[in-house]
């Protein structure tokens, strides 16, 4: 740079245009300033040639003033062409990864971007939302290629791109693809450039065996047959048969067979009888091939919960009594019982009298297909007072075999005592003797006492649901004994093994030494059987209503009594329940442990303690409330409840278990629940490529659909080159010239005018 250069900052004659930084206004402010300056100095100035002299020096130091108000750049104006950002996008969903052959669907990505690698190029890939960056693991849940384009619009917003390339396999779980499908218009942003569409997968190769859905209205009545619709999704299977097997709880249920159509598509119709109530997880599968492209999808689990519409009771007496009427009475009366009761009944004798069946008042009683084929139609049997060898004859044996089989494997019976009952009644050395909780084969003359007493209530009774008449046992025993007396029982040999005396009499003793039983109950394999030993448990409601208090106590006693042999869950003390039987994953379960005391009001304090068991656990499961076994132990608080916040996270049945511990920390109850999580993940219900839909989607665009294989460039938009104006300023005002002018001449005017007089 020459000395000249540098006194004016730089400043090389290049081309470009001088542009002063002052107005006019201060342009002519300034000059009318210097020109003041100069004529205020040339008339106070002494003599002609002093005066010449001085103005002669100050010039350049109003000009160099005048020069620096002007403010002076040399500007040099230019520009250079850019081209228009390049935008990619990648689809990062789930669907990406499938298995296609060999290979991963998502294995040709590398190559169509080595292709479209270049300066100006900016990756974005997308799942549920648009993030910036190249590094894909093609495990997003979710696809919605709507809302990546409208993110990527508004924030291109008003620039136009050289191109817009989206790879994706066309799976679009979005509202774009839903409006396609059902036939509507596409609601499409305006791009910020031409629309590229690379499709990926071929679907070709391309095997997936998958149980698409599973219909089954998520309750069922018992005994009443339902229905589970399975749908069957097969890419590679087309036209192919299918076995499809359906388990309950583990154990199988059923096998079908299923040809699928020309689209891999059938459907499986399981038709089930549920026999015990309750919540059962039913789980719907076809066989896994080693090249299943999605194995996680060949089963399908779903919880139904099975209730009891009425509770179906048969009742069968001997002959008439108080004892029931009044028992028929309420069972009539109760809306939750369908009852079918049978009395005043031909007995072989009748039968074989040589009368004419119109000369016969009674009906005849259906026995044998009351006990072989319709067994199975009840929840409760009860023989009140009734001898079965007169009606039964020689199939008598076979019969009551019948019944108790039925009650082992679920069903609930009680027996009422009365003189054709119980050792009168000949069941000892029956099959009855299985499932009877009292024990059987006293002597005739021994079977029965007709002296009145006062029931003695139990330990077990205090606490049994079936006898506990308030929630404090103290006062649930003193209610028992203001009920009226009974006026006799059936005699037996004591209680049976594995049964609870929940009535004793108060002087007469069994084999036990102990209080013969009045009230007896037991558990027989699934089933439950109940003994009552006296004919007049009417007077409890009898006596009572003569008080004025109602009858209140017999109705509780046997409503309680029917909904333990039944095993109604709702009549249990602690009961385990979630909102829903079925969940997807990513929901949050919200299970509710309710203990409740004898009288079933809310019961605080009470330690309950359990787990839950998930399909696989792995360490998966993450909840504050339980450990690493998926364990816990909790308090009931005031409600009597104890809460679980589980996430669901692990697909397939849940299963919790549950106990509730007494005050010496010994179990009073073991149960649970189960529900389901869904295996359905929505990225993964459709696995074939849907190049159509990226057609459609090109052709409301007016862009470009390429697909596989298909190595053709991207459309560009020339006109999204644009010009970068290039400005290169010099300022000249505040260079060393205009300081050096200043400082240089103006002290040698203002020394020449002291020097000549002036001021």
């Amino acid at each position: 740079m020459t000395v000249l250069s540098w006194l004016v900052g730089g400043w090389q004659p290049d081309g470009g245009q001088l542009e002063l930084g002052a107005g006019a206004l201060e342009l002519g402010l300034a000059a009318a300033g210097g020109v003041l300056l100069l004529l205020l100095s040339w008339f106070t100035a002494r003599g002609a040639r002093t005066r010449a002299l001085q103005a002669a020096l100050l010039l350049p130091v109003v000009a160099a003033l005048v020069w620096a108000f002007a403010r002076p750049s040399w500007v040099q104006r230019g520009g250079t062409w850019e081209e228009g950002r390049f935008v990619v996008l990648v689809d990062d969903s789930g669907s990406m990864a499938v298995r296609e052959g060999d290979s991963l669907r998502a294995d040709v990505v590398p190559g169509i971007l080595a292709e479209l690698d270049r300066p100006n190029v900016e990756h974005f890939r997308f799942g549920s939302s648009l993030v910036p960056g190249e590094a894909l693991g093609f495990d997003a849940p979710d696809t919605d290629l709507g809302l990546a384009l409208r993110a990527l619009s508004e924030r291109y917003a008003g620039e136009r791109l050289a191109g817009l390339v989206v790879i994706t396999d066309g799976l679009d779980r979005g509202a774009w693809r839903k409006a396609w499908l059902a036939g509507e218009s596409l609601d499409l942003p305006e791009l910020p450039g031409p629309l590229t569409l690379y499709g990926v997968g071929s679907g070709a190769a391309l095997v997936d065996l998958s149980v698409a859905s599973v219909a089954s209205g998520g309750f069922a009545f018992i005994r009443t047959p339902f229905e589970l619709r399975a749908s069957i999704q097969g890419s590679g299977y087309e036209g192919r048969s299918v076995p499809v097997t359906l388990t309950r709880d583990g154990n199988l249920v059923g096998r079908e067979q299923v040809v699928l159509d020309a689209q891999g598509a059938g459907e499986v119709v399981f038709r089930i009888t549920p026999t015990d109530v309750g919540r059962h997880a039913y789980r719907v599968e076809v066989p896994t091939d080693p090249d299943d492209a999605v194995p996680g999808n060949n089963g399908y689990t779903v919880v139904m919960r099975v209730v009891r519409d009425r509770m179906r009771v048969l009742q069968v007496c001997g002959s008439p009594s108080m004892d029931q009427k009044f028992l028929r009475r309420f069972l009539k009366q109760d809306p939750a019982v369908d009852l079918v009761s049978f009395f005043i009944l031909r007995t072989h004798e009748d039968m074989n009298a040589g009368y004419d069946q119109d000369e016969l008042a009674l009906i005849p009683f259906p026995y044998t297909q009351l006990f072989t084929d319709d067994l199975d139609s009840f929840d409760l049997v009860i023989f009140q007072n009734f001898d079965y060898d007169p009606y039964f004859g020689f199939r008598g044996g076979d019969l009551l075999e019948n019944l108790a089989d039925w009650v082992k494997a679920g069903g609930a019976f009680a027996m009422v005592g009365g003189d054709r009952s119980f050792d009168l009644g000949l069941y000892a050395g029956t099959a009855m003797d299985d499932v009877l909780p009292v024990l059987l084969g006293v002597a005739e003359h021994e079977a029965v006492s007709l002296e009145p007493f006062q029931p003695e209530l139990t330990a077990a009774g205090r606490l049994h649901p079936a006898t506990a008449m308030a929630s404090d046992p103290e006062r649930s025993q003193a209610l028992w004994y203001e009920l009226a007396p009974l006026d006799g029982l059936n005699t037996s040999r004591g209680a049976a093994p594995g049964a609870t005396v929940l009535l004793r009499h108060p002087s007469l003793v069994g084999v036990d030494g102990l209080g013969l039983p009045v009230v007896a109950v037991r558990s027989v394999g699934a089933g439950r059987s109940m003994a009552l030993t006296s004919d007049s448990s009417w007077r409890w409601a009898f006596a009572e209503a003569g008080k004025g208090k109602g009858n209140q106590a017999y109705l509780r006693f046997w409503k309680h009594a029917m909904r333990w042999l039944v095993a109604d869950p709702e009549a249990q003390r602690v009961t385990v329940s979630t909102s829903r039987e079925n969940y997807a994953i990513g929901d949050e379960v919200r299970a509710v442990i309710r203990v409740r005391d004898p009288a079933f009001e809310p019961q605080e304090g009470v330690t309950v303690r359990g787990r839950v068991l998930v399909p696989d656990l792995g360490g998966q499961l993450d909840a504050e409330q339980l450990d690493e076994q998926g364990r816990f132990q909790r308090q009931t608080n005031a409600a009597g409840e104890v809460e679980l916040l589980l996430p669901a996270s692990i697909p397939g049945a849940w299963h919790l278990d549950v106990q509730a511990l007494d005050s010496m920390g010994s179990p009073f109850f073991a149960g649970g629940t189960v529900f389901a999580v869904t295996e359905r993940v929505p990225e993964l219900e459709e696995v074939m490529p849907d190049f159509a839909f990226l057609q459609a989607l090109a052709d409301a665009t007016g862009g470009a659909f390429h697909p596989p294989g298909d190595p053709s460039p991207p459309l560009e938009d020339p006109a999204s080159r644009r010009r970068v104006e290039e400005v290169h300023q010099v300022p000249l005002w505040d260079v060393p010239l205009v300081a050096l002018l200043v400082g240089l001449f103006a002290p040698i005017s203002w020394y020449l005018r002291r020097r000549g007089g002036g001021r």
